[in-house]
């Protein structure tokens, strides 16, 4: 065997496992990213599941529409020196889910968190978070400016825009679909139906 086979066959061998070595590289950073995505989703599914979040975004679905025709709750909102002992819990629930989206929308922004997993999984409590906050965001950005929630704003407009793109959801098409029976509905009806003002 010559010299110069020998060197080729080395510098061959040598290319193959600085190949296989990038190779191992990109598949275990692969499996890095997955594992970072899964806790991150793990953990903001977490958050929204304890019961300060969860009272926070009742507060937005039955509380804030009345709390904002006050000017005095607005006022104390849009300025943080103003806030009194008995507003504050009410401006800390509209903050929290306001600060949270934020975040949120950041992570998505960045690519930290899969766009489409988390449309898939929140775009529909985005919209409703959004659309219940945005009267008080427009109070904050008089003074502040748009860059506040700006990252909330972005996840809205992706949410609105993921929801336009898929009405019926992301079932896959072709697969069997499970028929349900609601055993309930007439009495569920005739019920609501009671409970309506005469």
């Amino acid at each position: 065997m010559s010299l110069e086979l020998v060197n080729t066959l080395a510098t061959f061998g040598t290319f193959v496992v600085i190949a296989a070595t990038a190779i191992a590289a990109v598949i275990q950073l692969r499996h890095a990213r997955s594992s970072n995505q899964i806790a991150a989703l793990n953990e903001l599914r977490e958050t929204m599941e304890t019961p300060d979040f969860q009272a926070a975004r009742h507060f937005l679905v039955t509380d804030l529409p009345l709390k904002i025709r006050d000017p005095v709750f607005r006022y104390q909102f849009a300025e943080r020196s103003a806030r009194t002992d008995e507003m504050r819990p009410a401006i800390g629930s509209v903050m929290a889910q306001g600060n949270f989206y934020e975040s949120l929308g950041v992570l998505v922004r960045a690519g930290l968190v899969d766009r489409d997993l988390a449309l898939e999984m929140w775009s529909g409590v985005v919209i409703e978070a959004w659309e219940r906050i945005a009267p008080l965001t427009s109070i904050i950005r008089r003074r502040m400016g748009s860059s506040v929630w700006e990252n909330f704003e972005y996840l809205t407009v992706t949410s609105e825009d993921w929801t336009a793109a898929h009405p019926k959801g992301t079932y896959p098409a072709g697969v069997r679909r499970i028929e349900l029976k609601d055993k309930w509905l007439e009495s569920d009806k005739q019920y609501a139906a009671s409970l309506a003002p005469a």
